[in-house]
C-alpha cells in the first residue's frame, strides 16, 4: 500500500496539480523513507515532526518561548470568546482560565514564554492605552468635576496606605489595590505590578486584586445606576459619578449607556481622565517603592519605557496626529494584549495560595471602593446643592 502511495505521488503528483511533485529537493527524502520495508505511517509522521522541530533551532529565542506563548494565546482566545458570548468581563475570564490551567506552569519548557507574555506583552498593552487619551475630550467635562475626581483618586490612594497599615498588609499591596480602584481597575493593577519589587507573593497579590476589583466593578455596573436614579441626579452628574467611581472602562460604558447614550459618553470621558492619570500614579508608586535590581538592593530610579511610550501616545493622540483608524486599532490591540497578559499571570498563580490570603485584602479593596464612591457622589451633590 505504501509503495502504491509512493509511486503515484512521485510519478503523477497530487490531484489537480499540473506540476511534478514532490520538488527535486524533497523527492530523495521521501524515497529514502518509502524504501524502508517496515516503515509505517506513524514513523513517517514522526520523521516529519522531527524535521519541523528543527526550524525553531534557527531562532533560539523562538525555540525557548514559543510553546508558552502558544498556550497563553489559546487560553486568551478562549477567555475573549467567553466574554463576547456571555457578556462577562474579559479580564476576569482571562484570570480564571489562567488559574484553571496553572498546572502547565510546572513544565519547564513553557515557563519562559508564559513569563515573557506576563511581562513584555503586559507593558505593551499598557503603553497602547495612551491612544485612548485626548486632552480636548477630558477638558470638555469642566474644571470642577476634574478637580473632584483627582481629589477622590488621591484620597483613595491615601486611604489604601493607611488602611493597609491597620490591616497589617504590605505597602506594595496598598499601592496595587489603591491604584486599581483609583485609576482603571485590572489595567492599572497590571501596570503598577510591573514596577513593584517582585517576590513570591507578587503574582498572588496581583491575582487577588484583579479578581476582587473586577467583581466590585461588575457589582457597581449593576447597582450604581439604580442608586443614582433613586437620588434623582441629572444626566451630567450621573456621568461624572459613574465615570469617576467604577473601576474598569468596559463597566463604565455599560453602566452609562444603560441610563442613556449621553450619560454613557460623559461617563467615558470622565473615566478616560482617570486613565490619563495612570502615568503620574505609576511614577509616584515607582519612586516610592520602586523595582529593586538584581545587582543592588538600591531602588532603580529610571522611568520605565512603557510609561514613556504611554505618554508619547497620549501626546500624539491629543495633538490630532493619530487617525481614528489607528486609534481604534491601538485600543483593540491594547485590550487583547492585556487579556493575554492577565491570562499569563493567572497561569503563573496558584489558586490555593490566592484562597489562603484571608479576609484583609478583600476588606481593603471594598473599603477603597466605598471611599471613592462617597467622595465623588458627595462632591457632586455638594456642588449642586
Amino acid at each position: 500500500m505504501l509503495s502504491l502511495y509512493r509511486g503515484s505521488m512521485l510519478q503523477t503528483g497530487p490531484p489537480n496539480s499540473g506540476a511534478s511533485w514532490p520538488s527535486p529537493i524533497l523527492a530523495p527524502e521521501i524515497e529514502k523513507i518509502a524504501r524502508r520495508r517496515s516503515v509505517s505511517m506513524f514513523y513517517i509522521n514522526q520523521s516529519i515532526i522531527q524535521q519541523l522541530g528543527r526550524i525553531p533551532v534557527m531562532l533560539p529565542w523562538l525555540s525557548k518561548h514559543y510553546s508558552g506563548i502558544l498556550i497563553v494565546i489559546v487560553a486568551g482566545i478562549c477567555a475573549e470568546s467567553i466574554s463576547l458570548h456571555y457578556g462577562a468581563p474579559s479580564m476576569l475570564m482571562a484570570l480564571l482560565i489562567g488559574l484553571a490551567i496553572h498546572f502547565v506552569y510546572d513544565l519547564d519548557v513553557v515557563r519562559p514564554g508564559i513569563d515573557w507574555v506576563g511581562r513584555s506583552i503586559l507593558r505593551l498593552g499598557v503603553a497602547l492605552l495612551g491612544l485612548k487619551i485626548a486632552v480636548a475630550d477630558i477638558m470638555s467635562i469642566g474644571l470642577a468635576p476634574l478637580v473632584l475626581i483627582a481629589f477622590a483618586m488621591a484620597a483613595t490612594m491615601l486611604f489604601a496606605v493607611v488602611a493597609a497599615r491597620v490591616l497589617r498588609l504590605p505597602p506594595a499591596f496598598a499601592a496595587l489595590s489603591g491604584g486599581a480602584v483609583a485609576v482603571c481597575g485590572a489595567s492599572a493593577a497590571a501596570a503598577i505590578s510591573s514596577v513593584l519589587p517582585q517576590d513570591e507573593d507578587s503574582e498572588k497579590s496581583l491575582a487577588v486584586v484583579i479578581a476582587v476589583v473586577t467583581l466590585m466593578a461588575t457589582l457597581a455596573m449593576i447597582f450604581y445606576p439604580l442608586l443614582l436614579a433613586a437620588l434623582g441626579l441629572s444626566q451630567q452628574d450621573m456621568g461624572v459619578v459613574l465615570g469617576g467611581t467604577i473601576h474598569d472602562v468596559a463597566q463604565v460604558i455599560a453602566a452609562g449607556k444603560a441610563i442613556s447614550p449621553k450619560v454613557g459618553e460623559l461617563a467615558t470621558f470622565v473615566k478616560l481622565m482617570r486613565v490619563a492619570l495612570l502615568l503620574p500614579v505609576v511614577m509616584v508608586i515607582f519612586v516610592w517603592l520602586g523595582r529593586v535590581t538584581h545587582a543592588s538592593p538600591i531602588k532603580a530610579q529610571y522611568a520605565p519605557g512603557f510609561l514613556i511610550a504611554f505618554f508619547a501616545f497620549a501626546v500624539l493622540n491629543s495633538a490630532g496626529l493619530v487617525s481614528g483608524r489607528s486609534q481604534s486599532l491601538g485600543s483593540d490591540f491594547s485590550h487583547y494584549f492585556l487579556v493575554l497578559a492577565i491570562t499569563a499571570i493567572g497561569i503563573k498563580t496558584n489558586l490555593r495560595t490566592v484562597l489562603d490570603v484571608g479576609w484583609r485584602p478583600f476588606a481593603l479593596i471594598i473599603g477603597e471602593t466605598l471611599v471613592m464612591l462617597a467622595i465623588v457622589l458627595g462632591g457632586v451633590m455638594l456642588l449642586h446643592s
